[in-house]
């Protein structure tokens, strides 16, 4: 069974409605009264009758409808605070439990924001050493074993030293570990398109294999 909610506001509007048209009504039987002949009198003074008995019936069953769900509404809420009183352990648990998890999201932050700086500055030591490369005139372009690549990558005695996408690197690490919980997440299918040149996909792959490796030790 449906029950519909009566608010405040709506009891409120009712019962001015009847007040009204009970004004209304008074008005139409002093009018009836000094026009007892008049066919019009007579239908104004039936109308204002039915709809003044329709407004009050309505919202006599609106506050009836009210006093119920509040009488229930302060029945639950007596409940509500018994239970919390015989429950404060669990609150103080819950307490405890948030504070803890804020914490460590706390110190993820910051391991994060470790973790980006020594990304970044591995990608720009790669961007660097391309620089002088291509200073040099060494470009691997056309397969040279050294020289810088198009995007600042660098190619050196055929090891490519690709660029690194570290946002790229921490969001797939945060879907790995969301996988491990829960893989229907929608944060578990995370994959970002590569970003910082043409390389840094691989070279975000290349860390995430090392990464991997070092917690499969």
């Amino acid at each position: 069974m449906t029950v519909i909610a009566v608010t405040t506001e709506q009891l409120e509007q009712a019962e001015r409605e009847a007040e009204q048209a009970q004004e209304a009504l008074r008005g139409a039987e002093r009018y009836y009264a000094a026009n007892r002949a008049s066919q019009a009198a007579y239908d104004k003074h039936k109308d204002a009758v039915d709809a003044a008995d329709h407004a009050v019936v309505r919202a006599r069953l609106l506050r009836q409808d009210w006093e119920v769900q509040e009488e229930a509404s302060q029945r639950r809420a007596a409940e509500g605070e018994a239970a919390a009183l015989e429950m404060g352990s669990e609150v103080d648990g819950l307490a405890a439990s948030r504070t803890s998890a804020v914490a460590a999201v706390v110190a993820a932050g910051a391991a994060v924001r470790t973790a980006l700086e020594a990304l970044a500055e591995h990608d720009g030591q790669v961007r660097a050493v391309g620089a002088k490369l291509g200073a040099r005139g060494l470009r691997s372009w056309n397969g040279e074993a050294t020289g810088a690549g198009l995007d600042g990558s660098v190619w050196m005695r055929g090891r490519l030293w690709p660029l690194v996408d570290g946002g790229a690197v921490l969001g797939q690490l945060l879907a790995d570990a969301v996988a491990e919980r829960d893989g229907r997440h929608p944060m578990a299918r995370f994959c970002a398109r590569p970003y910082g040149g043409v390389t840094a996909a691989r070279g975000r792959d290349e860390v995430l294999a090392a990464v991997r490796a070092e917690r499969g030790r």
